[in-house]
């Protein structure tokens, strides 16, 4: 019987989270725990991978806390976790089976952009590396917009994208570089 990693560490029901896809529910969070083999065996059933959705526009990112961490289910160990990214604020958490933790929502919301068909993925340093890129990336744009305003910053955006192809890209830059 597996218990729930969250709360009163209750016994979870086994549901069908999917056609195929057999999943533990929390009774207390309704938060999901997918064993490796159950999602390998569904993964194996799907007819082919699916695009991914963009995200939605006004959707803003959830600033909540740190998750705590939490027991596996399955063998009493600590889980990891690891950040979605790709427009999902959250992380999930993983055991040393591979089995994955999702709380309330986390499996909907990859399920709603065509992300839960690569759970897997999301465990490799190709995909972690390229959350941690995309952060630096969005705290640079951050610190620019914060120096030189939106507006100047946005002009530049649109002057870099005619830049990049220009054919006299070099002597653009060096009259924006002869600034007095």
């Amino acid at each position: 019987m597996m218990k729930s990693p969250l709360g009163q560490h209750l016994p979870m029901q086994q549901v069908t989270l999917e056609e195929g896809l057999i999943a533990f529910r929390c009774p207390e969070s309704s938060g999901h725990y997918i064993t490796l083999q159950a999602y390998w065996s569904w993964l194996k059933k799907q007819p082919e991978r699916l695009e991914h959705l963009p995200q939605p526009p006004d959707i803003a990112p959830d600033a909540s806390e740190p998750k705590s961490a939490k027991i596996c289910p399955e063998t009493g160990t600590i889980m990891i976790h690891y950040k979605v990214g790709h427009g999902f604020s959250f992380s999930i958490d993983r055991s040393i089976t591979g089995g994955v933790w999702f709380d309330a929502g986390e499996w909907e919301a990859l399920r709603s952009r065509n992300f839960h068909d690569e759970i897997h993925l999301i465990f490799t340093a190709p995909w972690q590396n390229a959350v941690m890129m995309a952060a630096a990336q969005e705290v640079h744009r951050n610190m620019l917009s914060e120096r030189l305003g939106e507006t100047l910053l946005e002009e530049l955006q649109t002057l870099r994208e005619q830049l990049k192809s220009h054919p006299h890209r070099d002597l653009a830059l060096a009259y924006l570089n002869n600034v007095k």
